[in-house]
């Protein structure tokens, strides 16, 4: 048996982008963990609607990293644990500002952490907010034929899923507890993704450096899924969801896995494309020609075209 190893101080990092009303009810849920985490940061990524004022008014206990510029998911993720770390954080727990956590949740995620010194991160069991007994995470998966990255048990009712603590592929961001020896072994999040698959990039890293990745279900979050980034699927999403795709599959897919992967992204692009046009959702069709059409050019070898998230919405990304 692998002997244990100490994972305090813990940090909790909260990552947010505007969407005060959110961060204040993801701010009261860590607050009330039991035991509550050793320090708390929020990390402002260039809101604009007060939320760093807000957030120092109200919960005082907490830190706040007032970045003067939204640098994305990776970026504020990056500024939040490089803080964390150089004050001596051991473990550190990464939220979006729109999830809600269990009392337990921090409890369960640590014991599990303590117990396995080759053990990067573990993930909790995370489901819909406003669907509260329908899973969202249990698990990350990355298809053995496909290179294809999907959430085991998506939608699936709790109850429904055989489930049990598990080694998977990847932890979602959206709630991780890490160590801090993954963190500093792994490297930081790797920001040319600009939004979505980064944390599955960071596992492909952490795992080639021997370290493994968990899941524990009995710790529960609740996500409201997509909030900054306008939930359902815009413009925004479709291009990068595609883009982070390609760009984890150039890296990681082996030369087989790329033509199946291609068709795979080909039938669920042409599935959301006849959604979207539909619905007369013209600029979500659009985003998808673009993004399938840069999916493509990474596949063969072209670096990824330089866009940035501004262009496809006038709020900035999140999961």
């Amino acid at each position: 048996m692998s002997a244990a190893r100490a994972v305090k101080p813990t940090w909790a990092l909260i990552l947010a982008m505007n969407q005060l009303p959110l961060t204040r009810q993801c701010l009261t849920s860590v607050l009330a963990l039991e035991p509550a985490p050793d320090r708390v940061l929020l990390v402002d990524n260039g809101s604009t609607d007060g939320t760093a004022e807000a957030v120092r008014a109200e919960f005082p206990v907490a830190d706040v990293l007032r970045l003067e510029r939204n640098l994305y998911f990776a970026g504020g993720v990056n500024e939040g644990l490089k803080r964390a770390l150089d004050q001596g954080a051991r473990s550190v727990l990464v939220l979006n500002n729109d999830v809600v956590l269990e009392r337990t949740a921090l409890l369960k995620l640590r014991a599990v952490l303590e117990a396995d010194p080759r053990l990067a991160a573990v993930s909790p069991k995370i489901f819909y907010y406003d669907r509260p007994d329908v899973i969202w995470f249990a698990g990350g998966e990355v298809g053995r034929r496909t290179g294809l990255i999907r959430h085991r048990g998506v939608n699936v009712k709790d109850g429904k899923l055989h489930d049990g603590p598990r080694e998977v592929e990847y932890v979602s961001f959206a709630a991780a507890l890490l160590s801090s020896e993954a963190i500093e072994t792994a490297g930081p999040l790797d920001s040319s993704y600009v939004m979505y698959v980064e944390d599955v990039d960071w596992a492909a890293k952490a795992r080639a450096s021997g370290f493994r990745l968990g899941y524990e279900p009995s710790a529960k979050v609740w996500h409201h899924v997509s909030a900054t980034s306008g939930g359902g699927l815009t413009p925004l999403k479709a291009y990068y969801r595609l883009r982070s795709g390609a760009l984890y599959l150039s890296r990681y897919g082996t030369r087989w896995q790329r033509p199946l992967a291609w068709l795979a992204y080909l039938a669920w692009t042409s599935w959301l494309l006849v959604r979207s046009l539909v619905r007369g959702d013209a600029k979500s069709a659009g985003a998808l020609f673009l993004g399938f059409f840069d999916f493509t050019r990474i596949l063969l070898g072209s670096p990824p075209p330089v866009r940035t998230p501004e262009s496809f919405a006038p709020s900035s990304p999140r999961r």
